[in-house]
């Protein structure tokens, strides 16, 4: 049997991330419930149809982008990492990588959201951190992070369930 060429690592979703989701979910539910309720219960109620539409016209794309823009797995090989998304991977490739840490546990802890997601899916997007600088991250908990540090500048912070399995990717 040869080695393996990848690893695939799951993104495993912390208890934060599920209730978050999940109130989501269920406040999605309930307001457009309600409103059904008025609309088939009062005479002549626009504004509860209004509300509907429009509330649904947002929600749903925004389920739909973040659950596609949310980390799924991680592949990890010796030349690239791969944050698999279900619309549009990132790719990192061993030689553009100047260095690979673990961070320390609450590391992030402070960190701003300059745009992206704080917990739909997922935590994913721009950040800011005093120390860290700017950089993009993909996470689903907050355990097991790893900042990688590009070549060109750019910083990439994302969560690995199985962190040994990191020490295949040869930066």
């Amino acid at each position: 049997m040869g080695n393996k060429s990848f690893y695939t690592v799951p993104f495993v979703w912390n208890k934060t991330l599920w209730v978050t989701t999940f109130v989501m979910f269920i406040f999605w539910i309930g307001f457009s419930v309600w409103n059904l309720w008025n609309i088939f219960n009062y005479d002549n109620d626009t504004s509860a149809l209004i509300a509907l539409i429009v509330f649904n016209m947002t929600m749903l794309p925004t389920i739909l982008i973040c659950e596609g823009l949310a980390p799924q797995r991680l592949e990890i090989g010796e030349k690239q990492l791969v944050i698999l998304r279900r619309y549009k991977s990132v790719v990192i490739y061993a030689d553009e990588v100047l260095s690979v840490e673990e961070l320390p546990k609450n590391a992030l802890r402070g960190a701003v959201r300059t745009a992206g997601v704080g917990g739909l899916f997922g935590y994913f997007g721009s950040y800011y951190k005093a120390g860290i600088g700017s950089f993009k991250l993909y996470a689903t908990s907050f355990d097991n992070l790893f900042l990688v540090k590009l070549v060109n500048g750019k910083k990439i912070v994302f969560s690995c369930s199985e962190p040994e399995k990191m020490s295949h990717f040869k930066a």
